[in-house]
């Protein structure tokens, strides 16, 4: 006897939930579970590819940031030309991520010419990376020259986060910079749990302080656009002997204890933690998406765009948060005014 199932609830992919309280209002992540969890007791080298997968808009920063994290647990550094493949995917990653379709095309092919020809990446493996490019593909990469992104500067109240190396932002950097006017917060990466604490610890939106300040990551981090930054690091990449040419691994074999890998991805720093015992198998697990880092800083614009004279005027200002925060799911590319933006009142 067969039985029939009827699926007919409609699902909005560009749907946007806000919640708002007595106290506040907040952006839904409930949609969004950690998945630390779900990770703890397995093999630690397989966790990278593992989260890259569960996590199909950002593969390559899942990647790029999992693998960090083995490097760290091997003890190993990573040769300068294994490194320039590294960040010539990371690169191509952020031009991935443009509304621009010229540009996303480009992208798409910076990903190919640094060995990741489909959606999910296989080019980093803990001491460096599986192979060098082939200098033909480089040569046929046509970069757009003097090419302009607007950007409006957002105010904010508290940090800004990213990672950085000698003091400067670095996508594959070694420390992690936080600054709020003049003061500054510079700390190795891999000390990253005695700096960084979540008030939520475990939940999908956990609050993270640094040293007991709220922060923000991302390109208003950052206070710049992202895509022409990448232009021109991806030509200053391209031309660089070493790219082609010199080492690319180091033998590595995974220790136990802790190791953490970050990378700036498109929509910000985004942290993998490990702890691994001496059987390789991972024991405990952070996973800090950029989208779980910012939801503070959106919820304190969704407060203030709740605060518009009209219903109309509170749906755009609300609509503009959520763009500005640029959450990791599919309402952050919905066109211009057809978000589907839902308000409720909760408890």
């Amino acid at each position: 006897m067969s039985t029939t199932l009827r699926l007919d609830q409609f699902v909005d992919p560009f749907e946007a939930k806000v919640v708002y309280t007595d106290s506040g209002a907040y952006f839904d992540l409930s949609g969004l579970p950690r998945l630390d969890p779900m990770l703890v007791g397995r093999n630690v080298a397989e966790v990278p590819d593992i989260v890259k997968r569960l996590c199909g808009l950002c593969p390559v920063a899942h990647h790029l940031a999992g693998v960090r994290a083995l490097d760290a647990l091997c003890g190993v550094e990573v040769p300068q030309s294994a490194q320039l493949v590294r960040l010539l995917l990371h690169h191509g990653s952020i031009l991935y991520a443009s509304p621009d379709m010229d540009i996303k095309r480009l992208g798409k092919a910076v990903m190919a010419a640094a060995g990741s020809p489909g959606h999910f990446p296989d080019v980093a493996i803990p001491g460096g990376v599986r192979a060098l490019p082939d200098p033909q593909a480089l040569a046929e990469l046509r970069l757009p020259e003097n090419y302009e992104e607007s950007f409006e500067p957002v105010p904010y109240d508290g940090f800004d986060m990213m990672l950085t190396s000698h003091g400067t932002l670095d996508p594959l950097g070694d420390h992690v910079t936080a600054r709020s006017g003049e003061e500054r917060i510079t700390f190795d990466l891999q000390t990253w749990a005695d700096h960084v604490a979540e008030s939520r610890p475990g939940d999908p939106a956990p609050r993270p302080l640094v040293h007991g300040h709220p922060y923000r990551v991302g390109p208003y981090a950052h206070g710049e656009a992202m895509v022409p930054r990448s232009l021109a690091e991806i030509r200053r990449i391209i031309a660089d002997p070493r790219l082609c040419e010199g080492e690319f691994r180091k033998e590595s074999s995974i220790l136990s204890g802790i190791g953490v890998g970050a990378v700036e991805g498109p929509r910000g720093l985004l942290v993998h933690r490990y702890v691994a015992n001496e059987d390789g198998v991972l024991v405990d697990c952070q996973i800090l998406t950029p989208t779980a880092q910012n939801e503070a800083w959106l919820a304190s614009m969704l407060e203030a765009s709740l605060q518009q004279d009209s219903d109309r005027g509170v749906e755009l200002s609300v609509e503009n948060s959520i763009r500005t925060a640029n959450p990791c799911l599919p309402c952050s590319s919905a066109p211009e005014g057809h978000m589907g933006v839902v308000i409720e009142k909760g408890n």
